[in-house]
């Protein structure tokens, strides 16, 4: 028997901490993520206004000690406003909240303050010899207040305020008995810090809208993409419907004048109906399942379409267009469903989709294969003999949540299930860090995927290596 020491334990808390901001860093989007690096470096870099003062007040001659330690508070009280500016104002920019006017009145007061309070702390000596810790302070409250506006001023209106702002420092310095050039230093500081300062700010506050544009145009992209099987289902059922129902309402009129009339023909007639209603519903299952005769080719080119309107970068190494109708249908549904889950589950940036077809006589006709690609053609070794193989793989799965991984797993089983309707079986799992796999292995001679009862038959149902964590 042995006892740990409590400093074992520690080490552990933090390890498991630390483990912790991992993972709710990964379960981030990359949009996310860009959205809380680019917000802590702003406030970062705003937080940096209290240091500098107390580095003003540290090198330069104090008249006033009482006035020192007043325009260091007045800094720092400046610099949390404007942390509190720049939180709001992104989200003004980014189109979530309004302008925090109340607060950048505020941050303007204590600028002013902290203005005064500098001109009192750091006074020029007889002599005219300038003390340089008066235009520090100034300068220090005046560019900072001007980055804190970079979110709601472009770099052109931000001129405006700059150059006003250092006019004004200026005359505020010749008032207070500073030579003319070192007023004219002080105002110039402004300009420079200013514009340097709002165009870093401004830069990085653009590029975070960029990238919450591109994320809502991805999301746009996979709601289409639904949005357009919708109308394609929808289509298809008015087509079935429409014309078989009015033959019904056809039939059923001329059966029901046929049995009044006391004729024959009238059971023929109903039993036409109800031939046709049956007929209706099989179709109907077809269209809702998906499961019409699918061109997989199509397929492939849709996919590659809306994965690169999303912005992934696609590509399609075969496309099977000799595999009889049963398999193009069940690889079609791969396909389809494989592209589904990167819209929606993965934050991919690119994707490979290869199509390879294993020859029962030995000449393997691979139609995803070349000499830099073998790797990713997804090689058929151990696939059974006439085999048709699709392979899906794209980056972007480190972002998963647990209701992404839920959601994902649920589907996979659903498509797994009707690839063992045709004897198929499908392999999903996460390799090499953030990137996936799919890849679906069908005989090339399968009976066309219908609408029937789902029967799974054998192991082929099950999705193999299945790790999404």
């Amino acid at each position: 028997m042995f006892m740990i020491s409590g400093e074992y334990p520690e080490r552990l808390g933090d390890m498991m901490a630390m483990t912790g901001l991992v993972a709710r860093w990964h379960e981030r989007g990359s949009a996310e993520r860009v959205d809380l690096y680019t917000r802590l470096s702003l406030y970062a870099l705003y937080a940096l206004e209290l240091p500098l003062a107390l580095m003003i007040v540290n090198a330069a001659d104090r008249a006033d000690d009482a006035a020192a330690i007043t325009f260091a508070c007045l800094a720092g009280a400046q610099a949390v406003t404007g942390v509190v500016v720049l939180r709001r104002g992104l989200g003004w920019f980014l189109g979530t909240r309004t302008w925090p006017v109340r607060m950048v009145a505020v941050s303007g007061i204590l600028a002013v303050a902290g203005a005064l309070a500098g001109i009192i702390a750091f006074p020029f000596t007889a002599g005219g010899a300038d003390n340089p810790g008066q235009g520090d302070a100034l300068a220090l409250v005046t560019i900072f207040f001007l980055v804190m506006l970079t979110p709601r001023l472009s770099m052109r209106w931000l001129l405006l305020p700059t150059g006003a702002l250092a006019a004004v420092v200026g005359v505020a310095m010749l008032l207070t008995g500073s030579p003319v050039r070192a007023a004219a230093g002080v105002a110039l500081a402004c300009v420079i810090g200013g514009i340097a300062g709002g165009f870093g700010f401004r830069t990085s506050i653009w590029i975070l809208g960029i990238v919450w544009e591109l994320e809502r145009s991805r999301g746009a992209q996979a709601r289409l993409a639904v949005a357009e099987e919708r109308l394609r289902i929808a289509r298809d059922l008015h087509d079935v419907i429409g014309r078989n129902l009015a033959v019904i309402a056809l039939k059923s009129e001329l059966g029901a004048q046929l049995a009044r009339r006391g004729r024959d023909e009238a059971a023929d007639e109903m039993l036409e109906v109800h031939r046709i209603a049956q007929e209706s519903l099989r179709e109907v299952r077809e269209v809702v399942r998906g499961y019409r005769s699918a061109d997989l080719p199509a397929e492939l080119d849709g996919a590659r379409a809306v994965l690169r309107s999303a912005g992934v970068r696609t590509r399609v190494l075969g496309d099977g267009a000799d595999l009889p109708a049963g398999a193009q249908a069940a690889l079609a549904w791969v396909v389809r469903e494989g592209t589904t889950n990167i819209l929606r589950h993965s934050d991919a940036s690119e994707c490979t989709i290869t199509v390879d077809i294993d020859d029962p006589a030995g000449s393997a006709e691979s139609r995803a294969r070349d000499a830099g690609d073998a790797s990713d053609a997804g090689a058929n070794t151990g696939a059974p003999a006439g085999t048709a193989i699709v392979t899906m793989e794209n980056d972007g799965v480190a972002a998963w949540h647990s209701e992404a991984v839920a959601d994902l797993g649920s589907g996979l089983r659903g498509l797994a299930e009707r690839l063992g309707e045709v004897n198929g079986s499908l392999e999903a799992r996460r390799v090499s860090g953030d990137r996936f796999v799919l890849r679906a292995r069908v005989p090339r001679e399968v009976r066309p995927i219908s609408g029937g009862e789902s029967s799974v038959h054998g192991g082929g149902s099950g999705v193999e290596g299945m790790d999404a964590g």
